[in-house]
């Protein structure tokens, strides 16, 4: 009897001692989330970073400079962008929506967007001036 309970005390006892030295499955599982939730902080920052960017991108107004203008060996073209941009202009004014103004001219929505939106500056210059 006595040496049943010296065999199963040293059995645990080399169990206990075994038991620091292995890694738990736990202490794995935490790990492996750490690094993934690290692993996210750090593509949500980048994404961040590039739509700031992006959005500055497309906040910037793009004025045309003396590098840049149209030949006037096309000058059709000009009157017709022209024509096209008063007719957005005064269809917003009549009240349309930008939706329906696309369906009127053809245009994209974003194309109504944009062309007001140089209007009204190019009208806000003319009052300035």
């Amino acid at each position: 009897m006595i040496y049943m309970f010296l065999t199963l005390f040293s059995v645990a006892l080399v169990l206990y001692i075994l038991s620091f030295f292995t890694k738990s499955r736990i202490q794995d599982l935490e790990e492996q989330i750490e690094e993934i939730s690290l692993n996210t902080i750090q593509e949500t920052y980048q994404l961040k970073k590039k739509m700031k960017v992006l959005e500055e991108e497309l906040l910037i107004e793009e004025e045309p400079g003396p590098l840049y203008k149209e030949s006037t060996s096309k000058p059709s073209r000009e009157s017709e962008q022209g024509s096209m941009g008063t007719r957005v202009l005064e269809l917003y004014q009549e009240g349309f929506t930008t939706k329906q103004i696309a369906e009127k001219t053809s245009m994209k929505e974003h194309d109504i967007f944009v062309t007001l939106r140089q209007y009204s500056t190019e009208k806000q210059r003319g009052v300035n001036s």
